[in-house]
C-alpha cells in the first residue's frame, strides 16, 4: 500500500460515514403521477419539494441509491457567484445579460441561506468564508479587479496580500488571496438527507434503483418507461445533470461530465489543523486545475478536492496519492498524515459555462451547474418546478441557447487531453510569473 494511504483506507466518500447509502430495497412504482422527476440529487429533490408544496403528486425516479451521484460526494462549498467573471460573461452574453446572470446567482444564494433553515435541515451550514488564493502575481492582479467588480453586485470581498494570507492559511505557495467572508460550506450528504426528508414529508414517492429507459408522448402527457415498468405523468422533469444517460440523448450531448475527486485525511488533533488553517475559511486557488481544501465539519480532518485528475477509470489510490501531494505542497508544515478516503463524483459543464433550465420536446430540465451545484442546483430545481407549474416569471438561466460541443455524443474522450494541457499551463504560469 502507498505511504500516502492509511491502513483502513476506503475508496468511498468520507461523507457516507455519517450518512450511509440506503440499501437496495424495493420501492413501489405508481401507475400514474402528476410529475415524474428523473434524478434524486439536489435539483431533483428541490424540484419535487416545490411541486409538492403546490399540490402536485410527484414521483422521483433514481437509477441507483437516492443521491448516489454528486450530491453525496461534493466538497460542499457554497457561495453566490458564478465561476465566470463579469468581463468573461459580458463577452459571451453581452453586459446586460451578464449582469442578470450574476444578480440572479447572488439572489440564489440568499434563497439558499433561507431555504435550509426553513426546511429544518441540519447540515453543518456555516458562512465561514472562502479564500481564492493567487497562484501567480498576475493572478493576484486579476483578483484585485474581481474584488472591484463584486462590489458592484453587493458581494463583500477583501484582497489579502501574501503576508495577510498567513493569518488564514500558513502557506508559502500563494501570492495573496481574495477573501469572500459570506461564502461557506455544508455537509453535502446531510444536506441531501434533509432534502429527502422534506420530500418524503410532503408525500413525494422516492423510487430508487429504477433506471429510466425512455420517455414517450401520450396525448397531452407522457409515459415514462423504466427497467421496472411504466408510469404515466402529465409532466416530466429531467434533473440528472452529469449522470444523464443515453435515454436522454439530446441532453446528454449538451453536458460534459468532469470527474471531481476528493480525499479525506485520517483524523488529526484539531489544534494541529488549526495551527495551519487558523480560521474556518475554505480554500480554493486560481490554478487552471484548481484545488479546494477545507476542514471537515468536526475539525478533525482535512478534505482536499481537485478536478479532471483521472485519465481513464477512477483509481482511488492514485487520486489519494496525488491529492495528498497537493495538500503538502500547500501546507508543507503538515504533520505526518495519510489519506483515509478517496472518491470521485461527476460535475456537469456546459459549452457556455452557465447552468440551464428550460423545456425541450415537452421535457422540463435543469442541468449544467458547472461546479456550483450545491446552491445553484437547489435553486434552479425550485425554479424549474415553478415553470412546470405555469409560473412564467423571468429567470436569467431559462431560454438561453443550449449548444452541444461539435462531434460530442456524451463520451468526454477529450478531457484527459484538456486536463494535461491545463496542468502544463499551471506549471508554465508559475515559472513565468513568479
Amino acid at each position: 500500500m502507498s505511504d500516502a494511504l492509511s491502513a483502513d483506507f476506503k475508496p468511498e466518500p468520507y461523507w457516507w460515514e455519517d450518512v450511509p447509502r440506503p440499501g437496495a430495497a424495493e420501492h413501489l412504482l405508481p401507475d400514474e403521477t402528476d410529475v415524474v422527476v428523473v434524478g434524486s440529487g439536489y435539483a431533483g429533490l428541490s424540484c419535487a419539494i416545490e411541486l409538492a408544496r403546490q399540490g402536485r403528486s410527484v414521483t422521483v425516479l433514481e437509477a441507483r441509491s437516492l443521491g448516489f451521484g454528486a450530491s453525496s460526494r461534493s466538497v460542499g462549498m457554497i457561495g453566490g457567484r458564478l465561476r465566470q467573471s463579469f468581463p468573461v460573461l459580458s463577452r459571451r452574453f453581452g453586459p446586460a445579460k451578464a449582469r442578470e446572470l450574476l444578480e440572479e446567482t447572488s439572489g440564489a444564494y440568499s434563497w439558499f441561506l433561507n431555504f435550509v433553515p426553513d426546511e429544518g435541515i441540519e447540515c453543518d451550514l456555516r458562512q465561514s468564508g472562502r479564500l481564492i488564493c493567487a497562484w501567480t502575481e498576475k493572478d493576484l492582479a486579476g483578483i484585485r479587479r474581481q474584488s472591484e467588480t463584486l462590489a458592484t453586485f453587493d458581494i463583500r470581498s477583501q484582497v489579502l496580500e501574501k503576508d495577510q494570507l498567513q493569518s488564514h492559511v500558513r502557506t508559502p505557495l500563494y501570492h495573496g488571496a481574495l477573501l469572500l467572508p459570506d461564502d461557506g460550506g455544508v455537509h453535502p450528504a446531510r444536506y441531501h438527507e434533509g432534502l429527502l426528508a422534506g420530500a418524503a414529508r410532503r408525500g413525494v414517492a422516492l423510487v430508487a434503483h429504477t433506471p429510466v429507459v425512455g420517455v414517450d408522448r401520450a396525448g397531452p402527457g407522457f409515459v415514462v418507461r423504466t427497467a421496472r415498468g411504466h408510469i404515466k405523468a402529465a409532466t416530466v422533469v429531467l434533473a440528472t445533470n452529469a449522470y444523464t444517460d443515453t435515454a436522454f440523448s439530446w441532453f446528454r450531448r449538451r453536458v460534459i461530465p468532469v470527474g471531481s475527486h476528493m480525499v479525506a485525511t485520517e483524523p488529526l488533533e484539531a489544534s494541529a489543523i488549526d495551527a495551519l488553517l487558523p480560521t474556518e475559511s475554505l480554500v480554493n486557488d486560481t490554478r487552471s486545475l484548481a484545488y479546494a481544501i477545507r476542514k471537515s465539519p468536526d475539525g478533525r480532518r482535512l478534505l482536499v478536492g481537485g478536478r479532471a485528475l483521472s485519465r481513464n477509470n477512477f483509481d482511488a489510490r492514485h487520486i489519494a496519492t496525488r491529492l495528498m501531494a497537493v495538500l503538502r505542497q500547500v501546507l508543507p508544515d503538515l504533520p505526518p498524515l495519510k489519506a483515509s478516503r478517496a472518491w470521485e463524483g461527476n460535475v456537469a459543464f456546459t459549452m457556455d459555462r452557465v447552468p440551464h433550465i428550460g423545456v425541450y420536446d415537452g421535457i422540463h430540465y435543469v442541468t449544467g451547474c458547472n461546479g456550483s451545484g450545491v446552491v445553484m442546483a437547489s435553486y434552479l430545481g425550485m425554479r424549474i418546478a415553478r415553470l412546470a407549474n405555469g409560473d412564467d416569471a423571468p429567470c436569467a438561466f431559462n431560454g438561453n441557447a443550449f449548444k452541444a460541443p461539435p462531434f460530442y455524443r456524451g463520451n468526454a474522450w477529450f478531457m484527459p487531453v484538456i486536463a494535461t494541457a491545463m496542468g502544463i499551463d499551471d506549471r508554465l504560469r508559475a515559472l513565468l510569473n513568479r
